[in-house]
């Protein structure tokens, strides 16, 4: 495991190499990323190291997180890296696949970094642990589809923060989802070399926050 120094947000986080390590992806999102200061309960699913609730953390500091993760591993080092970062009181951790395990959704938003590879030759060869944090199914978009749908079908009145790639989804894909939730927008877009990023919010019920 090693120590790494984030300057920028002022935190240090240790990730051992079996947690997905923050990217250009996670830096997109956490730039774009604009919550009221007056927001009391935000999830984040597949918190990974933890760096994207800690920021908020940082910031919002009324604010109480829950993030899941499946990997006991990673569970393990958000838990560690929220007391390193003196924030733990405000932040519980869950190992969990995404929100199965939650009853009754009460949060006011919802945060998921999803994997988001098309399963293909080279990704079938991945390491377990790798496929879980890169693909997103045969289509690349298939675990959040998954979880729009429990969205839907919990009727949770929340808004969800989540990004797409290019590599699996299209603008055109908006009226799909619009179709059946009550609003999509893309906030924010970023051009990679291979790639164009979308930051996506999309409300479910009531909740216009």
């Amino acid at each position: 495991m090693v120590r790494y120094n984030f300057p920028e947000y002022k935190l240090e986080l240790d990730i051992p190499e079996e947690v997905y390590f923050p990217a250009e992806d996670t830096f997109f999102l956490i730039r774009n990323l604009n919550l009221n200061e007056d927001i009391e309960s935000v999830y984040e699913i597949g918190g990974g190291s933890g760096i994207i609730s800690i920021i908020l953390a940082k910031k919002l500091e009324k604010t109480r997180f829950l993030v899941s993760d499946i990997s006991s591993t990673a569970t393990r080092m958000i838990q560690s890296n929220c007391k390193l970062n003196g924030v733990n009181s405000q932040i519980d951790v869950v190992c969990m696949d995404k929100l199965n395990a939650i009853r009754h959704l009460s949060p006011e938003a919802i945060i998921w970094n999803p994997p988001y590879l098309p399963e293909d030759f080279e990704t079938q060869e991945l390491p377990i642990a790798d496929k879980l944090m890169l693909t997103g199914g045969k289509r690349g978009y298939e675990e959040i589809y998954d979880l729009i749908a429990f969205l839907q079908s919990s009727k949770a009145n929340t808004s969800l923060y989540t990004i797409f790639s290019s590599i699996a989804w299209d603008e055109v894909d908006c009226e799909e989802i619009s179709d059946k939730l009550v609003h999509l927008e893309i906030i924010k877009e970023l051009k990679l070399f291979f790639e164009k990023l979308y930051l996506v919010k999309i409300d479910f019920g009531d909740y216009n926050g």
